[in-house]
């Protein structure tokens, strides 16, 4: 009848949906062991194939651990509710690029936000979540925090430091807790004070330098 049509496949094999989840199911055996795997189940066949693998591999192989499963719509609702109720989660590559974007928010900005490419063996990518943000380059107004953050998932996934991890998220945490905030975060009538990129980070190397002399 001369109508186009637009239609995508959402392709998944055993052997990717295995090597996926071996990595989540590794990450969470290093956080507080638990993992949600999410897919659309009820709908896809795809998703089906999907939670049978992604059960299996964690049945036989991380006994440990604590898993459970959820529909994509109901976990972008769970998000918002009770996002504490998650650790790690697992899913496909169109449900984890809508959820992650959802989930920057619950932190105020995609600039809080960390992010890592990890295989099964090799070095990890540790990267914020959000872009290089040409608009703002050279203006000192870039959050600083989710590349330091990076850095902390880094220490703890890639190089096996979960303390100086520790030592990152901590420092982070606390200059938040000191009312600093870059354009991102800042909200009028807050109470906090504005800084920029340098300032920020110059914040958070202070407050771990203290941390270390502490330390030693």
């Amino acid at each position: 009848d001369g109508q186009r049509v637009g239609y995508n496949n959402m392709i998944y094999s055993e052997k990717e949906i295995d090597r996926i989840a071996r990595v989540a199911a590794d990450v969470a055996s290093k956080r507080q062991g638990r993992l949600c795997s999410v897919d659309k189940a009820n709908v896809l066949d795809v998703s089906q194939l999907w939670r049978e693998v992604v059960t299996d591999i964690v049945e036989k192989d991380y006994p440990n651990l604590e898993l459970s499963h959820m529909y994509v719509d109901n976990a972008a609702m769970q998000l918002i509710r009770w996002p504490k109720q998650f650790d790690t989660i697992v899913t496909g590559n169109i449900f984890g690029d809508i959820l992650s974007d959802e989930a920057s928010m619950l932190v105020g900005s995609l600039g809080m936000l960390p992010s890592a490419s990890m295989g099964e063996s090799g070095p990890g990518v540790f990267e914020p979540c959000h872009g290089s943000a040409p608009d703002i380059a050279g203006q000192d107004k870039a959050n600083p925090l989710a590349m330091i953050l990076s850095a902390a998932m880094m220490m703890k996934y890639d190089l096996e430091r979960p303390e100086e991890a520790q030592m990152l998220e901590d420092a982070v945490e606390q200059v938040l807790e000191n009312g600093l905030r870059t354009a991102d975060l800042k909200q009028e009538d807050d109470g906090c004070t504005l800084v920029g990129c340098k300032e920020m980070g110059q914040a958070v190397a202070d407050v771990l330098a203290t941390k270390v002399a502490i330390t030693n």
